[in-house]
């Protein structure tokens, strides 16, 4: 990254390299190599991670075909 990219805008030169680094995961990584895992903790946080990403996927899937009242009322009230 370099500063004519970003129009010799130091904040906006910092916001993009904030964002890069969050999508690459840079940060993730150091913070999860900082200390040691033992194997087993590691499988596990995974496998918890997995079932929250499909209990998201369910809990989505259920309110598509079965929409609840207050998601309905959320999305019709209008504005004043």
């Amino acid at each position: 990254m370099t500063a004519q990219e970003c129009g010799d805008n130091a904040d906006r030169m910092v916001r993009k390299f904030i964002k890069k680094a969050k999508k690459e995961g840079i940060v993730e990584e150091y913070r999860s190599r900082a200390r040691y895992k033992k194997p087993s903790v590691v499988r596990s946080e995974n496998k918890a991670k997995r079932q929250r990403v499909i209990d998201k996927v369910n809990r989505d899937r259920n309110e598509l075909f079965n929409p609840s009242t207050k998601r309905l009322a959320k999305r019709t009230r209008r504005r004043k």
